[in-house]
């Protein structure tokens, strides 16, 4: 966690660490990268996981601007307040079903780790980026009556932050794991009653781009 230092505009110092951080020498950014969500009518198999950060092969700088696998590039530096996630609208020509936004808001699972340590879990819903959309859709409205698209306000400012910061460097491994777990209490409810077992997602849009977005202070290596 940054703590002000008092008499000392600019600089915090940095309570896990010790260390003193000049805030001057950084930029508010981003780190992201991107996942991808094969559908076309495919199901959602119970236990399916998706990894951030782990698997840079072929990914453009619109997908992920992480340059190794889990690790920030030699001589960065990062200051974690907020972690989140959007789902893209289109892949290329590609546009995504509002329904299948919200059975994967709906039904997944976030956990980031740092050094295989947890830095925070939870319901996808949880992780606005503040990156989204908002209001509501009528581009398929009569496959699903104009669903919403946003996960929580679109504006950064609005998202709440962790409530402890995490400072990254080059030595540190962070892992984004998104996971669709097997839910056999929901199916006990049924049991007895009128009606159906839960059912993994159906993912009708041919593929659907998962971004996660680790916001904070920045500095690269020439900020010196």
């Amino acid at each position: 966690m940054l703590k002000p230092i008092k008499g000392n505009p600019g600089r915090f110092l940095d309570t896990d660490s010790g260390k003193v951080i000049n805030i001057s020498e950084y930029r508010e950014d981003d780190k992201y990268d991107t996942v991808g969500i094969v559908g076309d009518g495919e199901t959602i198999a119970e236990g399916t996981q998706y990894y951030f950060f782990r698997d840079l092969v072929r990914k453009q700088a619109i997908d992920t601007n992480f340059t190794q696998p889990s690790r920030l590039g030699a001589g960065e530096k990062m200051v974690v307040d907020r972690i989140g996630l959007s789902v893209e609208a289109a892949c290329g020509n590609k546009l995504v079903i509002d329904d299948d936004v919200l059975k994967i808001i709906s039904n997944a699972h976030l956990r980031i780790n740092v050094n295989s340590l947890l830095l925070t879990e939870g319901p996808a819903i949880k992780y606005a980026s503040g990156y989204g959309y908002s209001g509501m859709s009528s581009a398929f409205g009569l496959v699903s009556g104009g669903s919403i698209l946003n996960i929580g306000t679109p504006s950064p400012a609005a998202v709440s932050r962790l409530l402890k910061t995490q400072t990254l460097t080059a030595e540190h491994e962070i892992l984004g794991m998104l996971t669709f777990f097997t839910r056999n209490w929901i199916n006990a409810l049924f049991h007895g009653s009128v009606g159906e077992d839960y059912v993994p997602p159906v993912i009708d849009t041919e593929i659907v781009l998962v971004k996660c977005w680790l916001h904070g202070l920045f500095k690269t290596a020439v900020n010196k």
